[in-house]
């Protein structure tokens, strides 16, 4: 249990998707301009990216790596992914449609998000067993939507803040993401 605690630490925290790896880092500042929506778009992207990343680690490692088609995963991943975001997005439109109109185009993309993509990659490449596998899908998942929601929660306390002219809008959000990332790598010696 205290290995599968740390696997969900390491790739929630240390080895975050959107500020460590660099993966998904245009939904970081396009969907963090209201708080209401980023809650609503991280709480789908978690949805859809640990779904994606078993799904896609079942794929790998049941049908991709014995028949030795490991070139095609990519094309595999997109699509899966994608399949999963549409199954998703409809029934999102069926019980929330508010919510759809609002989201459109960052629901829609969300299947071929880099963050999804680059965490399967990630997952399928590296040594971990499938439970493993699941744990780090799981941290990803919550590492990259905690994240989303806290930048959004920052972006309208920076809004308030007296801050000097030449560092107001992107320029203190770039910063202040990059002093983030670098405080994420102070939890390195929790794993």
């Amino acid at each position: 249990m205290a290995n599968y605690l740390s696997i969900i630490i390491t790739a929630a925290l240390v080895n975050n998707l959107v500020l460590v790896q660099l993966l998904g880092v245009s939904s970081l500042f396009y969907s963090t301009n209201h708080l209401q929506r980023s809650i609503e778009f991280a709480l789908f992207n978690f949805i859809v990216l640990f779904l994606a990343t078993a799904a896609n680690l079942v794929l790998y490692q049941f049908l991709l790596a014995p028949l030795e088609l490991e070139l095609l995963k990519l094309l595999c991943f997109v699509a899966s992914s994608a399949i999963i975001s549409m199954f998703l997005l409809k029934q999102i439109d069926r019980k929330y449609p508010l919510l759809q109109r609002q989201q459109q185009l960052a629901l829609f993309l969300t299947g071929g998000n880099s963050a999804i993509l680059g965490a399967t990659i990630i997952n399928t490449g590296s040594s971990l067993s499938i439970p493993e596998g699941l744990a780090y899908g799981f941290g990803a998942a919550l590492g990259y939507s905690l994240l989303i929601i806290a930048f959004a929660a920052l972006r309208l306390r920076l809004e308030s803040a007296d801050v000097p002219a030449p560092f107001q809008g992107p320029a203190i959000q770039l910063i202040t993401a990059g002093i983030i990332a670098i405080s994420l790598l102070g939890f390195a010696g929790l794993s």
